[in-house]
């Protein structure tokens, strides 16, 4: 009997078209990989080449059209509590009528969770997202960084086993985005949380990431899967300029600029 643990996502032969006929695109083929407990892995690619569209498989949002996702050995038929995902238009996510507070709240009331409750689960996580003293605002009060901080609590106070992150720091400054790396770094080290990450940033997905998949596009396919060994915790400065970090980094290039 092996001793290596089951994966905690895996894609299986996993294949998307939109349409039908002779008009259907094929979006994604037969996709092959799995992702460990507690592994950050990146995916990478060209635009159009389905990075989302496999994110939403994964978050049973939407059927494969061949193949399966599966979690904790079973095939996702649907959205489920342990998966949590973290949308990049962060704007839309959050509910404008309601508070911090009260937006971090509709996890637990999805859940069932007690009104008696919420306070003693809600407070630690407004800590933790540096989110304690604009609890009370509304979004439209908050930053983009803010509002995502808010969205990442939401998905936390699901207690999901699995984060999927569409491109969540996308459209953030450089500075509130590297900021909000490290503390998602941090947090699912500390939480012991497995991520599935998208990004069209190969500096992020190497930082971010135990393993990036490079897709190909037309249709997406997996072009490389690469190990990242950088040391962690990471750093800003020094791991960036690790000579291995620029050789990932040069490696992942060739695949985006060959499609």
């Amino acid at each position: 009997m092996s001793d290596t643990p089951a994966p905690v996502l895996e894609a299986r032969s996993v294949s998307v078209s939109f349409g039908a006929g002779t008009s259907a695109k094929e979006v994604l083929r037969s996709l092959d990989f799995s992702v460990g407990l507690q592994e950050f892995v990146c995916i990478v690619g060209p635009s159009g080449c389905g990075k989302t569209t496999l994110l939403r498989v994964m978050a049973g949002l939407i059927p494969a059209g061949s193949g399966e996702a599966r979690f904790l050995g079973a095939k996702i038929a649907g959205p489920q509590p342990e998966i949590a995902v973290v949308f990049q238009d962060y704007g839309r996510a959050l509910l404008p009528w309601r508070t911090v507070r009260s937006n971090i709240a509709l996890a637990l009331e999805a859940r069932g969770i007690a009104r008696s409750e919420h306070a003693a689960r809600i407070e630690p996580l407004l800590a933790k997202m540096r989110l304690t003293e604009h609890a009370g605002k509304f979004p439209a009060q908050l930053s983009g960084g803010m509002q995502q901080r808010v969205q990442i609590a939401r998905c936390l106070a699901q207690e999901p086993k699995v984060l999927l992150m569409d491109e969540p720091f996308g459209a953030l400054d450089a500075i509130t985005r590297h900021e909000l790396q490290d503390e998602v770094a941090r947090i699912v080290r500390e939480d012991g949380r497995t991520v599935l990450f998208i990004t069209h940033d190969l500096e992020e997905a190497i930082y971010l990431g135990d393993r990036v998949i490079a897709l190909a596009a037309n249709p997406g396919q997996i072009a490389e899967i690469v190990d990242v060994e950088l040391q962690r915790p990471r750093d800003q400065l020094t791991t960036r300029e690790d000579s291995r970090f620029l050789d990932y980094r040069h490696r992942l290039y060739k695949h985006l600029e060959h499609h």
